[in-house]
């Protein structure tokens, strides 16, 4: 593996492809390909948020060539931004109407316990003194029903419109563009851009024998919802000059695997027993960084922090501390 590796942090989300498409990953993004018959002289090609502006190649195949290439942001479906408008106000006049309807509680609150408190007193215009206590009690008792009944109304409106809201901003799209390609001719194009921040995870294996060797399996971990692809254990900068990719039929596939001298050992004075043990890299290239999980004669003994080596180097590996 004829690769200079580099510390870097990775992001696991999946890069968006057309169906069909091929990926490469890189340590940093990745580079889709794929090919796209034109309908009507025209190809529309899909870029993610994520397109590195610049980077995109569209070759003809077949009898068709190239005749124009625009790239557009993508734009909201229509009525999008009307329809968020018209729910916005919406929930300001179910707001509104909220605050009024608290108010009116606060009134017939305070009409029923004044209600409730009153001394009956028996005079010519009022005989029945309880009857009436009993009659202005209950009014405002109906009325803090009503009062409760649409304060219950108006805060479900709102929620409905929020629920609302918040489905039509999950369906709006993340950004992105779309490259409009013209064609004359009948044929196909074959086209391929590079995106940022979608890289692949090494993850590595120490085998321990307990003595005098380690083999060392690395591992790639691919951005989350990718079946398959190819890798390459280098930044998208330093891949310029032709770095072969590995292919990777599925996640966690090993990329490469070698076994180095094991120059020191010893074994971990804790309960569970643990090792710590030194290897050279042997090999011509530098080691990826990444993280990674120890065995000792196939027990396993924990994860690790893996910083890299260069060629040459002698590298320490601790576990099960």
């Amino acid at each position: 593996m004829r690769l200079t590796l580099y510390v870097i942090g990775f992001l696991l989300a999946a890069v968006p492809a057309m169906a069909g498409s091929t990926v490469t990953y890189y340590l940093d993004g990745a580079r889709i390909s794929g090919e796209a018959s034109a309908a009507r002289g025209t190809v529309e090609v899909p870029l993610p948020s994520t397109y590195i502006p610049g980077s995109l190649r569209v070759s003809p195949a077949g009898r068709a060539s190239v005749v124009r290439v625009e790239v557009e942001p993508l734009r909201p479906a229509a009525g999008f931004g009307s329809e968020i408008a018209r729910l916005a106000e919406r929930r300001k006049g179910l707001e509104d109407r909220l605050r009024a309807i608290e108010a009116r509680e606060e009134i017939f609150k305070a009409a029923a316990k004044s209600q409730s408190s009153k001394t009956p007193r028996k005079t010519k215009g009022n005989p029945e003194p309880l009857t009436s206590v009993r009659k202005g009690t209950e009014y405002a008792l109906t009325q803090l029903e009503e009062v409760y009944r649409a304060r219950r109304q108006a805060e479900e409106g709102i929620r409905s419109v929020d629920d609302r809201l918040k489905a039509l901003k999950a369906s709006e799209s993340p950004g992105g563009s779309v490259a409009r390609l013209r064609l004359a001719g009948k044929g196909s194009v074959r086209y391929s851009y590079l995106v940022k921040g979608n890289g692949w995870t090494p993850f590595y294996d120490f085998r321990f024998n307990g003595t005098d060797s380690v083999e060392v399996t690395l591992r790639a971990i691919l951005p989350r919802g990718a079946g398959k692809g190819s890798v390459v254990p280098l930044p998208m900068a330093d891949a310029a000059n032709g770095a072969t990719p590995l292919p990777v039929p599925e996640n966690f596939a090993v990329v490469d695997r070698r076994v180095f001298p094991v120059e020191r050992a010893e074994a971990l004075a804790s309960l569970q027993g643990g090792t710590a043990f030194s290897f050279r890299n042997s090999s011509a290239t530098r080691l990826v960084s990444g993280e990674g999980v120890c065995f000792r004669k196939g027990e396993y003994l924990g994860p690790v922090t893996f910083e890299g080596v260069a060629p040459g180097v002698l590298y320490e590996i601790v576990a099960g501390r």
